[in-house]
């Protein structure tokens, strides 16, 4: 049951943190939530989604940000979670989004996209 969008953009984007710039956390986290629900309104869709460090926490089950993730999944976006993030965090059972991945698919996936867009 996929979702029709639009065409996909020559970029990946990647979210290393739960939270988009500095300073008051709370805001942080509300513009990074902010952000990733405006991704499913462009135009063109990122390739993939790269998750690493606090960022895989986004895609858990409990994450209130969890039905936007697999709405883009849905929508064609690969998500790929760190692997070695999801286990540091502890979250393995929980990920409801995603697929794992390693540093080196990860780094392949970011050397060979045309853009990198980082909130």
């Amino acid at each position: 049951d996929s979702i029709a969008h639009f065409h996909k953009g020559d970029f990946i984007i990647v979210i290393g943190s739960d939270k988009m710039g500095e300073g008051d956390n709370e805001l942080g986290q509300l513009l990074m939530s902010n952000f990733i629900k405006a991704i499913k309104d462009l135009d063109k869709l990122p390739r993939k989604m790269v998750f690493y460090n606090k960022g895989v926490t986004l895609a858990t089950k409990t994450s209130p940000l969890i039905d936007h993730l697999t709405d883009l999944e849905k929508m064609g976006v690969e998500i790929l979670l760190c692997a070695t993030c999801v286990n540091h965090y502890a979250i393995t059972d929980i990920v409801g989004a995603g697929t794992l991945s390693n540093m080196y698919t990860i780094a392949e996936v970011m050397v060979s996209s045309g853009n990198i867009v980082r909130p």
